[in-house]
């Protein structure tokens, strides 16, 4: 070996990989998609005004997807030297030969997506001194906001980085950069002999944004409030949802508008594509345009180009999700819904930002005349919440009211009921928005009833 020549050990960075085993596969005129990923995070966390965890990560890898004679065979490889990428080709090769053909397999070369700057200089020049300082402010403006604040459970500040790159053997060709800063806390406050906690969070994507104080205070009257709780009695009641806890509702049953889901027959709204599925009063998007947007991206998993999706219009359920396969045996074209973790999972179909859109009834009179609850949070979904059919039953946090007036903060009951049913019986939609952790947006809606499990 001469001093010129690469060492078979050398580790190339994600874009000589991209372009290494994208030579290889059309040398051996192999149909290949490289997704690959390079990101750097930070996790702080706080306790009793100390840094109590520190986590720095950094990873890259290579996720590589071959179609031979119709069906997809996977690998991935976090050793990007090239003897380990060649292996990884073959595996992915060998797999596919291993697997089933899907109808409608392909690889694409899509157009161009939408200009979107989710990067920006939102972490440069942030140290990392700056960062503990927000976790540490975080807990301490909280036990200072009140003093019935005892201790913060969970909170503090992390923040991620990451380079992506998109390319197939059809000359398609993507990089993308995105970053993010975020703040959470969750403090603990007691009185009476009684517990609760409750919390906030703040999502940027330029540092400077970030205003722990803020977050501390609205976490803490977010808790205390509820304070004094009372049982809450069964029956059907009357219930308003705010519209972070409605859309962690939606992110929930998202699934049911999948087009995998669909042609599996495991949604309820399969073959019920344009009809009224809602009431008029609800307009529902997956929009991954958003520059805010948690889940934003101007392209898929697959590279093709991210454009807002209207799946329920003014009650009519107007579009499923796609992919590139999906779409072609359902007759259509891919809505840029590829979904793919990272580079060691496989492409599915899954949403972006999902935003329920606002309506016209100020939001102070959406509780207008209410007797019965105000529903601010649901938790439970991974095993009270079935897509298959819509029916759900989770414990919730909330408040009674009467005749329009809040009365006392309700213990931990039960909301039960199905999806596609509540989203037909919404008689009021606010006209706030709110965001949820869980990439959705909704403003505040009124529901006729629903059944309310208490003491």
């Amino acid at each position: 070996m001469t001093g010129t020549e690469p060492s078979s050990t050398e580790q190339l960075n994600i874009e000589a990989a991209r372009n290494y085993l994208l030579e290889q596969a059309r040398a051996q005129g192999v149909a290949l998609e490289v997704f690959a990923q390079r990101q750097s995070s930070t996790s702080v966390q706080a306790f009793g005004g100390e840094v109590s965890e520190f986590k720095l990560s950094n990873r890259q890898g290579v996720g590589l997807r071959a179609l031979v004679g119709g069906a997809w065979g996977y690998s991935f490889s976090e050793n990007l030297s090239r003897p380990a990428l060649d292996r990884a080709l073959s595996s992915a090769l060998e797999n596919a030969e291993l697997a089933a053909p899907e109808r409608g397999a392909a690889l694409v070369a899509w157009g161009e997506p939408p200009a979107l700057d989710l990067h920006g200089e939102g972490l440069s020049g942030v140290t990392v001194e700056q960062k503990v300082q927000v976790a540490l402010a975080l807990e301490s403006a909280a036990k200072g906001a009140d003093p019935r604040v005892t201790s913060v459970a969970y909170g503090g500040y992390q923040d991620g980085d990451v380079q992506g790159l998109i390319a197939n053997t059809e000359g398609l060709d993507r990089a993308d950069a995105q970053l993010y800063a975020m703040q959470y806390l969750y403090p603990l406050v007691s009185e009476d002999g009684q517990t609760k906690m409750s919390g906030d969070w703040q999502f940027t994507r330029e540092f400077t944004e970030l205003d722990p104080t803020r977050t501390a205070l609205s976490a803490v009257e977010k808790a205390t409030r509820l304070l004094g709780a009372k049982p809450a009695s069964s029956g059907t009641f009357p219930v308003v949802f705010s519209g972070e806890c409605l859309g962690q509702l939606l992110m929930l049953f998202s699934p049911i508008f999948s087009g995998r889901m669909v042609e599996e027959g495991k949604s309820p709204l399969a073959g019920r594509l344009n009809e009224t599925i809602g009431s008029p009063l609800v307009t529902l998007l997956d929009d991954a345009t958003l520059p805010r947007g948690l889940s934003s991206r101007a392209f898929d998993a697959e590279g093709c180009p991210s454009a807002p999706l209207t799946l329920i219009d003014s009650g009519r359920l107007s579009a499923f999700m796609h992919n590139q396969d999906t779409a072609a045996r359902a007759g259509t074209v891919s809505t840029g819904h590829a979904s793919r973790h990272s580079y060691q999972g496989t492409v599915g179909v899954g949403p972006s930002n999902l935003l329920l859109m606002a309506g016209e009834t100020p939001a102070a009179q959406v509780t207008a005349g209410l007797t019965g609850v105000r529903v601010t949070g649901v938790s439970g979904g991974h095993a009270g919440a079935n897509p298959i059919t819509g029916d759900f039953s989770l414990e919730a946090e909330g408040f009674w009211f009467e005749g329009g007036a809040e009365q006392h903060p309700l213990e931990v009951f039960t909301v039960a009921g199905n999806i596609l049913e509540l989203l037909a019986e919404i008689e009021a939609v606010g006209d706030e928005l709110e965001w949820s952790q869980w990439s959705a947006g909704a403003p505040a809606v009124r529901v006729g009833a629903l059944g309310i499990g208490g003491a």
